[in-house]
């Protein structure tokens, strides 16, 4: 209740953005989890050349796994194809280096597979879904990491996110950042950006770390809905998003 009386309209610009774990997981999962299952690629020339692996997208500092071996969510030690499960790295120190594969689309594009192929039960056939996706936890505190932006905003949690090329969050408790402190509670509507350019933009991500599982939550994606998977990472720092 003390959040919604107190918190004022945020000035619709671009501002510095520090996600929190579970902003970090949904950014991650809607920006570009969806992006490596490699299914959208089959028969896309246009989007495997964009795509390409080995092509620089980030920062040394990011990281992006996914991994079904987590206990959690998205825990998935043989996926429905009879596939073990195991941790792929589909951002490698800002280089695009891995995709999500069923045995079709490994075999299609020439690919090791991944134990990605999943579904939400008997009466539909496995695609190729997430598990537990994350940002890789970096080495700076996040207090650090806080006090080098004099006019940001916080996003705490998330109402929801969407989004492929360019993705959307909406925040459902945000705060300003003020000279290096967190500081009074805004209302955002929403958080949006270019996912290659927020790639390149996420500029710090903190040692502190964590992985979320919303019990009865999942992901969706043509009529399989709702998939259970994990997500989250660090607190990570965006240089620029549009923030209304």
């Amino acid at each position: 209740m003390a959040f919604t009386r107190d918190a004022e309209p945020v000035t619709p610009g671009e501002y510095p953005v520090l996600l929190s774990p579970e902003a970090t997981g949904v950014f991650t999962h809607e920006s570009f989890g969806h992006k490596s299952e490699s299914d959208f690629m089959v028969g896309d020339e246009t989007m495997k050349a964009e795509w390409a692996l080995g092509k620089r997208i980030g920062r040394d500092l990011l990281t992006i796994i996914d991994d079904g071996t987590i206990i959690g969510n998205g825990y998935v030690p043989y996926d429905d194809e009879g596939t073990k499960g195991k941790k792929t790295y589909i951002i490698t120190g800002g280089i695009l280096s891995g995709r999500l594969h069923s045995i079709a689309t490994a075999a299609q594009l020439g690919e090791s597979l991944t134990g990605n192929a999943r579904a939400m039960n008997f009466e539909f056939e496995p695609i190729v879904r997430m598990t537990t996706t994350y940002i890789e936890k970096g080495e700076r505190p996040l207090k650090d990491i806080i006090s080098e932006m004099d006019n940001g905003i916080y996003v705490e949690t998330i109402k929801h996110g969407s989004g492929m090329s360019t993705f959307t969050l909406a925040p459902a408790r945000a705060y300003k950042i003020e000279n290096g402190k967190i500081t009074k509670p805004v209302k955002v509507s929403v958080v949006t950006g270019n996912v290659f350019t927020t790639l390149a933009d996420v500029d710090a991500v903190s040692e502190e770390f964590e992985l979320i599982s919303f019990v009865g939550g999942g992901c969706g994606k043509m009529e399989q809905w709702p998939l259970p998977v994990g997500f989250g990472g660090p607190y990570t720092r965006v240089k620029k998003l549009k923030v209304q």
